[in-house]
C-alpha cells in the first residue's frame, strides 16, 4: 500500500537518486545511489542513475539552491491561489532578469497585521528547461525544488525545537542553509562554494548576523554533509553548533549521511505537497509541453483573430484620423502658450550658467554630471568584453546598473564598476547564475561623489 516516489539530486560534481515509499504520513527510504559527473558530462551521469531504478514512479528533481533567487514579498491578503497570480507583478522589479523569463512560487506565507509576508522563489525557465533536457522522453521530473526545501523539511519535521534553528548542508562545491522559527522558513540561502571552508564558514556567519542584527538568536545549528566536521568555528549569536541526528522522524541517514537533502526530497512531498517550480502538478503539464501547447494556442488565435482584426480595420482607422484631427486642433490653440514658455525656459538658462560659474569660483567645480557617468559606462562596457549592461538608472545620488557577465565574481565587478567618474563606492546587490555555464546576472549599485550637496 501507499505510494512511491524517486528523487534525483543534480549536483555540480555527482547526480544522486532515492527510491522512497510514504504511507499515512510516514516516508521510509528504500534505496539510494549516487553517480559521479565525468568531465561534465551531467546527463549520462543522469542516465546511469535512471536506469538503476524502476521507471514508474514520478520523479521529483533537486537541483542547487544557488540556482535560484528568494525574495520576502507583502502582500494584503493570505490566499494561496491569490498569492500563486499576483506573485509575478510583484515580483517585478526586484529580479534581475525580466519576469517573463521567470517560473516563480511561494514556499510559504506568515500572517501579518496587513495581510501575509510571502517568501517567493523564482528560477529562470530556460535554465530549468536546460535540466529536463537532461532527461529523456518519458521519464521526465514532474517536480522540481531547490535543495533547500529539501532541508525545510527536515527541519519542520524535527520536534521539540524553541526559537530560531536551522540546518546547514556543506557538500563539495556548495553550501546550502534555511532558518526555521515555528514551522515556518526564516530564511533560506545557498552558495556555490569552491573556495573551501573558510568562505563557507564566512557565509555563514554574514548570514547569521542579519538575523542577529534585528534582536534574534540562533538557539542550535545543525549542520550536515561530507564537510561537516565535529570542531567547527563558534559563531556569534549561535547557541550551539552540532552535527544533524542521524535519524529525524521515519528519516534514517545513518548509511548515507551525505544523502541529507535527497532524504529531505522525500519528505517535501508531505510538508509542501503544493510547491513546485514547474507549476501545480495536478492541474499543469510539464514545463515542455506548455511549451508547446502555448505555440500551438497563439497560432490558433492569431486565425481566429485575423477575420476580427479585419472588420475592425476600418472603424480604427477613421478613429486616428478623427484623433489626428482633434490633436493638431488642440496643438495650435496652445502654440502661443508653448513660445511663451520656451523663450522663459531659455532666459532661466542663461540665468542659470551665471550662477553655475560664480559657484565654480567660490567651491570649485560640481560631481561629474550624469552624462559623464554614462559615457564611463559606455567606455567600461567597451574595455571589457566579459560584461554587457542591460539597464542603467539613476536615482538616489547613484546609479544601478543590471546587466550580464561571464567568469566574473562580486569583486571583479565592483572592480571595473569603480571606474567610472565620480564613483565613491560600487555595490554588488545580486549576482545570480545565468542560462549559460560560467554566466551571470548581476545587479550592482554606485554612488557618485558630489550628488545632492
Amino acid at each position: 500500500m501507499g505510494s512511491k516516489g524517486f528523487i534525483i539530486e543534480v549536483g555540480i560534481y555527482e547526480v544522486k537518486g532515492a527510491l522512497f515509499s510514504s504511507f499515512l504520513g510516514r516516508t521510509r527510504i528504500e534505496r539510494m545511489e549516487s553517480v559521479p559527473i565525468k568531465d561534465g558530462e551531467t546527463a549520462a551521469a543522469v542516465e546511469k542513475i535512471l536506469a538503476a531504478f524502476p521507471s514508474d514512479p514520478a520523479i521529483t528533481l533537486i537541483l542547487p539552491g544557488h540556482l535560484f533567487m528568494v525574495r520576502t514579498v507583502p502582500l494584503p491578503f493570505t490566499d494561496r491561489k491569490r498569492i500563486r497570480k499576483a506573485l509575478p507583478y510583484e515580483m517585478d522589479g526586484l529580479l534581475p532578469f525580466p519576469v517573463e523569463e521567470l517560473l516563480i512560487d511561494s514556499l510559504s506565507s506568515t500572517p501579518s497585521e496587513t495581510g501575509s509576508r510571502v517568501m517567493a522563489i523564482a528560477v529562470p525557465a530556460k535554465l530549468l528547461q536546460h535540466y529536463l533536457s537532461l532527461f529523456p522522453e518519458g521519464r521526465k521530473p514532474s517536480i522540481a525544488i531547490p535543495d533547500f526545501v529539501s532541508l525545510l523539511s527536515l527541519g519542520i519535521s524535527k520536534k521539540g525545537e524553541d526559537g530560531v534553528y536551522g540546518i546547514v548542508e556543506m557538500e563539495e562545491g556548495k553550501t546550502s542553509m534555511v532558518l526555521i522559527q515555528n514551522g515556518r522558513p526564516v530564511l533560506a540561502r545557498s552558495i556555490a562554494s569552491t573556495d573551501g571552508f573558510p568562505s563557507v564558514h564566512e557565509t555563514i556567519r554574514t548570514t547569521i548576523k542579519g538575523i542577529v542584527d534585528v534582536g534574534q538568536k540562533v538557539s542550535r545549528l545543525y549542520i550536515a554533509g561530507s564537510g561537516a566536521t565535529n570542531d567547527f568555528p563558534p559563531i556569534d549569536g549561535v547557541g550551539q553548533i552540532v552535527p544533524l541526528p542521524p535519524i529525524i522522524k521515519d528519516i534514517s541517514l545513518k548509511e548515507k549521511p551525505s544523502f541529507v537533502t535527497v532524504a529531505g526530497g522525500a519528505r517535501a512531498a508531505i510538508e509542501f505537497p503544493w510547491f513546485n517550480m514547474l507549476g501545480l502538478s495536478s492541474e499543469a503539464e510539464r514545463v515542455e509541453k506548455a511549451l508547446k501547447s502555448l505555440s500551438i494556442g497563439a497560432a490558433i488565435l492569431l486565425i481566429m483573430g485575423t477575420g476580427d482584426l479585419y472588420l475592425h480595420s476600418r472603424t480604427e482607422s477613421q478613429r486616428h484620423s478623427s484623433l489626428k484631427a482633434e490633436s493638431r486642433k488642440v496643438f495650435l490653440s496652445v502654440m502661443p502658450d508653448v513660445k511663451k514658455v520656451v523663450k522663459e525656459d531659455a532666459q532661466m538658462k542663461d540665468a542659470l550658467n551665471k550662477e553655475r560659474g560664480t559657484l565654480e569660483v567660490l567651491t570649485g567645480k560640481p560631481a561629474p554630471s550624469y552624462l559623464a557617468s554614462i559615457k564611463g559606462i559606455e567606455k567600461i562596457v567597451l574595455d571589457h568584453h566579459e560584461v554587457r549592461v542591460r539597464e542603467a538608472s539613476f536615482e538616489s545620488f547613484g546609479v544601478t546598473i543590471q546587466g550580464d557577465g561571464s567568469s566574473i565574481d562580486a569583486e571583479g565587478l565592483k572592480k571595473i564598476f569603480s571606474g567610472i567618474e565620480g564613483a565613491s563606492e560600487a555595490r554588488v546587490e545580486e549576482l545570480t547564475q545565468g542560462v549559460e555555464p560560467n554566466s551571470y546576472r548581476f545587479r550592482i549599485r554606485i554612488d557618485l561623489a558630489g550628488r545632492g550637496k
